[in-house]
C-alpha cells in the first residue's frame, strides 16, 4: 500500500505523523508534494518520506491520494489531474465545503473518501468525521479507518451533509474554544492575576472541566448547575453571560460557519 499527499501543510503532517508513529505504513510507502518545496523538504527530513516536485509523479504508483490543499486551489489541481487517476486508486479529500459529487466531476473519478478532521490531530487528539462513495475500494476504506484512528477519534457517517455540519462544529470548534480561553486569560489579568498564573489557571481549569464532563454521567447543564450557588460568584458571572446572549451567540456563530461552508462548496 502506497499513499501520496498533495499538499504538505499542518494537517498532512499530522496524518503522516500518525501513520508513521503507529506503524500503519512505512515511511518509504508515503509520498508528498507541495507547491512550496520547503514543506516537502521538511517532511522528507523529519519523517523520511518521499518528496516530489510533480503531482503526476507523486500519484503514479499510489493507492490512496490525499488532497490537502486549500479549497480555492482545487480547480487548478483539477486541470492538472483530471482523468489521471486509475480505477484502483482512491482520492481522499479533507477540503472544507467541497462535495463528493464536485470531486467526482473535477477528476472524473468515483472512488472517493471525504474526511473532515480538526487541528488537535497534531497531538493525536483529532475528531474526524468521514464518508465514502459506494465505489470506493473496501481495502482502502479499512486503511483510512486505521489512519484516522492513529490521529484520534473517527466517526463514519452515511450522510455526507453531516460532514458539512461537523465542519462548523468540530473542525472549526478549536478556534471557538481558543477564543474563549484567550478571553478568560485576559479577564484574569484584568482583575490583577499575573499573566502566567492567569494562563495556567485557565488552561488547567479547562482540562479538568473537560475530563469531569467526559467521566461524569451528568449532563453539561447539570454540571453547570452544580457549580452555581444561588447568589454566589458563579451566578453573578452567568447572569452577565445570559444577558449578553452568550448561548444564542454561540449557536448563531456555528450556523454562520455551516452556511459559509455550503457557500464555499457551491463556489
Amino acid at each position: 500500500m502506497k499513499i501520496s499527499f498533495i499538499g504538505s501543510g499542518k494537517m498532512a503532517e499530522a496524518l503522516i505523523s500518525g501513520i508513521t508513529e503507529s506503524h500503519t505504513l512505512s515511511a518509504n510507502s508515503i509520498n508528498c508534494t507541495d507547491k512550496d518545496d520547503n514543506k516537502t523538504t521538511y517532511l522528507n527530513k523529519k519523517y523520511k518520506i518521499n518528496k516530489y516536485t510533480n503531482n503526476l509523479d507523486a500519484i503514479k504508483n499510489a493507492n490512496i491520494i490525499f488532497i490537502c490543499i486549500k479549497p480555492q486551489d482545487i480547480n487548478i489541481l483539477s486541470n492538472e489531474l483530471k482523468d489521471q487517476f486509475k480505477n484502483n486508486q482512491t482520492i481522499v479529500s479533507i477540503l472544507a465545503g467541497t462535495q463528493i459529487q464536485t470531486l467526482q466531476k473535477l477528476f472524473n473519478h468515483d472512488s472517493i473518501i471525504r474526511i473532515m478532521p480538526n487541528t488537535p490531530a497534531q497531538i493525536k487528539k483529532s475528531v474526524s468525521v468521514w464518508t465514502h462513495t459506494k465505489k470506493t475500494d473496501p481495502i482502502h476504506i479499512k486503511q483510512i479507518k486505521s489512519i484516522l484512528a492513529s490521529i484520534g477519534n473517527e466517526f463514519y457517517v452515511e450522510k455526507e451533509e453531516l460532514i458539512d455540519m461537523a465542519t462548523a462544529l468540530s473542525a472549526s470548534g478549536p478556534a471557538y474554544l481558543f477564543l474563549f480561553v484567550e478571553s478568560l486569560i485576559e479577564a484574569g489579568k484584568n482583575i490583577g492575576i499575573p499573566d502566567n498564573l492567569s494562563k495556567d489557571l485557565t488552561t488547567q481549569m479547562i482540562d479538568g472541566s473537560i475530563n469531569l464532563l467526559n467521566f461524569s454521567e451528568e449532563s453539561p447543564q447539570k454540571l453547570r448547575e452544580n457549580v452555581t450557588s444561588p447568589g454566589g460568584t458563579t451566578e453573578a458571572a452567568l447572569t452577565v453571560l445570559i444577558k449578553t446572549n452568550f448561548k444564542a451567540n454561540i449557536i448563531e456563530a456555528i450556523k454562520a460557519a455551516y452556511e459559509r461552508g455550503l457557500q464555499l462548496g457551491k463556489s
